[in-house]
């Protein structure tokens, strides 16, 4: 069984709708795939999906929701792969560099703050925003990844995550930055 997990507010802007569909295509040929959802129902934005939209595609056992939890760790743990199918213009994803730090691979979409995140083949894969197949493929591709494949993808995430997205590395940068103005 190959477990995937969706991590973020539940917007359709952030792929709601791709993710579902993608679930749907992807359990009539896997139907041991796994697709949770974990994030908070931000009834406040405009474009939020309504409680009883998530509810119903639980109950049609397309994904499992998870709601809003604190601390993630376990449950990305447990995943195998991270999806973000976001079309939000939102700057690099802290889920995804998450993802990455903790050998995750990861299937997101080719839009700016994502695609810095993915070596296509390598760390993950890069389907198409808004496209419900180009996900539905990626999904695909990586459920057919050995279990060996899978841990080669999520160590190359690791290192990319190391050279990369480094918290040290960015404070130096915000320091040589900053030290010019003070």
């Amino acid at each position: 069984m190959c477990k995937f997990l969706m991590i973020s507010r539940v917007l359709y802007d952030k792929g709601y709708s791709q993710y579902v569909e993608a679930a749907r295509l992807t359990k009539i040929a896997h139907p041991s795939a796994k697709f949770m959802l974990l994030g908070d129902i931000d009834e406040v934005y405009p474009n939020h999906v309504p409680r009883k939209v998530v509810e119903n595609d639980v109950r049609s056992g397309f994904i499992e929701y998870l709601g809003y939890r604190p601390n993630v760790k376990e449950i990305i743990m447990d995943c195998d792969c991270i999806v973000h199918p976001t079309y939000y213009n939102e700057g690099l994803s802290r889920v995804l560099m998450e993802g990455l730090a903790m050998r995750k691979p990861i299937i997101t979409t080719d839009i700016p703050g994502c695609r810095e995140t993915v070596d296509d083949g390598i760390n993950g894969f890069l389907c198409e925003p808004r496209n419900i197949l180009s996900l539905t493929e990626c999904i695909k591709k990586f459920i057919m990844l050995s279990p060996e494949q899978r841990i080669v993808m999520g160590n190359a995430g690791r290192i990319k995550a190391e050279n990369t997205f480094d918290i040290n590395d960015v404070i130096k940068t915000y320091h040589s930055i900053t030290d010019k103005y003070i």
